[in-house]
């Protein structure tokens, strides 16, 4: 039995920990992937208050380390179901381990969104990529397309250059949605063409990507680019099929919180990406599993006072 389960190692579910480790209570983070969720495949923060200009990486490593030094328990655990016990909840791993917890603070990220474009799960890994920091160093000297046109795409995009790589930003809207600053960054590296209101067809090759069909969203013509990779940047999706049951998410499967980070159901928190909320950012997480912290820590101990009334 634990006080705290924290579903999810990014910068939220390693500041609640800390901070429900403060407060005396027996904690468990439980990650399925590498400690810092996105994070730590993002090349480069520069808004991180106090840090400067920084690799996602470092912020992760400084992160996860603080957390060790406190003897926090982090175990591995894909989750897939979440059952509301009244004051126990009730985590459920792909392996089979139940563990019970009396609060429970989700972080589980999202995942990246996909086109659904012909050949573009066929081809995952065999040209295209959803993030750039981890293949983009297999496309040394080539020609790539990147899609999407917010922060994530631009940024991407301007990484890929300074590994020597062409990039040719294609958007199916018209404009941009990404900040003027990353824009001009962009087109000052004399690396980045754009194509703004198309969409793509079609990824083709058989072992590997060769080119890519895209269509004029105004005249409908197609035309095929001869291109070896493509990095897709065009959201993402919350990971919460576990908590799908429990009625706390909204139509789009983003938890449902309010300004304590408590979902409808007591004792169970979100935070970071996963829940609804305007700025999706490294530093509103770890702002995020704060709140839901000391949220829990004081629901904790009215379960206790009411236990001893």
């Amino acid at each position: 039995m634990y006080d705290v389960i924290i579903i999810g190692a990014g910068p939220g579910g390693m500041t609640a920990a800390i901070y429900t480790h403060r407060a005396n209570l027996k904690t468990l983070m439980l990650e399925k992937a590498a400690p810092g969720g996105k994070m730590i495949n993002t090349w480069e923060v520069e808004n991180y208050t106090g840090l400067g200009k920084v690799s996602g990486y470092e912020i992760s490593e400084k992160m996860f380390n603080h957390t060790q030094e406190l003897g926090i328990e982090y175990q591995y655990g894909d989750v897939v179901e979440v059952n509301d016990l009244g004051t126990e909840k009730e985590v459920i791993t792909a392996d089979g381990t139940k563990y019970k917890t009396k609060a429970l603070i989700i972080g589980s990220g999202t995942e990246a969104r996909k086109l659904g474009a012909p050949g573009e799960d066929r081809l995952s890994s065999k040209g295209i990529s959803w993030c750039a920091v981890c293949d983009g160093s297999f496309f040394k000297g080539k020609h790539v397309l990147v899609v999407g046109g917010g922060n994530s795409a631009i940024e991407e995009a301007v990484f890929l250059t300074t590994m020597n790589v062409q990039v040719t930003v294609l958007n199916i809207l018209d404009t941009l949605q990404a900040d003027p600053k990353a824009i001009d960054q962009a087109k000052s590296t004399g690396m980045i063409d754009f194509m703004l209101g198309y969409e793509v067809v079609s990824f083709n090759g058989e072992e590997k990507l060769e080119s890519i069909t895209i269509r004029n969203n105004k005249t409908k013509e197609e035309q095929t680019l001869n291109r070896e990779g493509a990095f897709i940047f065009i959201g993402h999706i919350p990971e919460t099929t576990f908590v799908k049951d429990l009625g706390i998410t909204n139509l789009h499967g983003f938890i449902k919180t309010n300004e304590r980070m408590e979902t409808s159901i007591p004792g169970v928190y979100g935070i970071g990406d996963v829940i609804e909320k305007e700025l999706r950012q490294i530093v509103t997480a770890a702002s995020d599993g704060a709140i839901a912290a000391q949220s829990s820590a004081k629901y904790i101990e009215a379960l206790k006072s009411k236990k001893n009334t």
